[in-house]
């Protein structure tokens, strides 16, 4: 009929008189997107169609008095947006695309790889792109921080290592140092008192601490006081002078951790008169894993401190 075509179609189905809306061709997707969003709302479809009983139940539990569908609860999980679990430890982890939503917002402000934000006056902002080496600088109260080259140019970085300075009580007598991520240490002994006559050593491991080098010839020595030098092979590099059970103090610099035949230099000594220069060189090739602070006769060290610095290289 005329008058209701494209309006109203009327047929029958199994001899029972059907009346709809005119159907309309939806035609293709106007954009790959919009064919994605159509894939998965049919999946989402099937799934709410399909889910474990266990699974719809939960869905019904938690939306009762919500005002959402429990299909909407299926659609979160979909979306990887419904859970947050904390781990034993309290560490809370997010959805992927919880994570994915904050990432797209931070390139708003900041798009190039490797890019930090710092805060400035009016808001955060991404400062200008540094060159190799630079490394972000504090300019003090009311600048926002930049990329910029360390003072002097070197790039070293120095640090206390972690468990230091050791504060001596009487409870050890050695103590064992990771150092594989260090170019160069500078170690001090100040009023050092041991349970035994001797005086502070510092040992080399080339192997994660497995052997430290105590052979006698490992170390090559050269030392000078006030009335003569010597010079010869030991077993550890020396910090110190005279033996005795107090007042023991020294420092040493060690570098090239990182490559053969580690270099050091320091002085040592037990009393003003018995004060001695060292500097010497590892007689085994490097890089060295880890250092070992103890004394000549293994004693106890009962009280002072020891300050290991590292230098990081840039």
């Amino acid at each position: 009929m005329p008058s209701i075509r494209n309006a109203i179609m009327v047929d029958t189905v199994r001899g029972v008189l059907r009346v709809r809306k005119w159907p309309r061709k939806r035609g293709t997707p106007k954009s790959a997107l919009q064919r994605w969003w159509n894939d998965w709302f049919r999946q989402a479809n099937l799934l709410a169609k399909y889910a474990d009983g266990m699974a719809m139940a939960r869905a019904i539990e938690m939306t009762k008095d919500s005002g959402l569908y429990p299909r909407d609860v299926m659609l979160q999980a979909m979306r990887g947006r419904l859970y947050i679990f904390a781990d034993q430890d309290g560490m809370k982890w997010y959805p992927m695309a919880a994570i994915q939503d904050i990432s797209d917002s931070l390139d708003v402000l900041a798009q190039t790889v490797g890019s930090v934000l710092v805060r400035a006056t009016d808001r955060w902002r991404a400062p200008p792109p540094g060159a190799i080496n630079q490394v972000l600088t504090n300019q003090g109260a009311g600048a926002p921080a930049i990329w910029a080259t360390p003072a002097g140019g070197g790039g070293v970085v120095e640090v206390e290592l972690p468990g230091t300075p050791i504060v001596f009580d009487g409870s050890q007598s050695q103590y064992d140092f990771d150092v594989t991520g260090y170019a160069g240490l500078t170690i001090s002994f100040d009023d050092v008192d041991l349970a035994s006559s001797g005086y502070p050593l510092v040992r080399c491991s080339v192997d994660g601490g497995t052997i430290f080098k105590n052979a006698g010839t490992d170390y090559q020595f050269i030392g000078f006081t006030q009335a003569a030098s010597v010079n010869g092979t030991t077993s550890a590099l020396i910090v110190g002078n005279t033996s005795g059970t107090t007042n023991h103090n020294g420092n040493i610099r060690v570098s090239g951790l990182r490559v053969p035949r580690l270099f050091y230099q320091g002085c040592a000594g037990r009393v003003g008169q018995q004060t001695r220069q060292n500097s010497g060189i590892t007689l085994f090739d490097g890089p060295i894993t880890d250092i070992r602070i103890e004394n000549t006769v293994g004693a106890l060290f009962n009280s002072g401190t020891c300050r290991i610095v590292g230098s990081l290289k840039g």
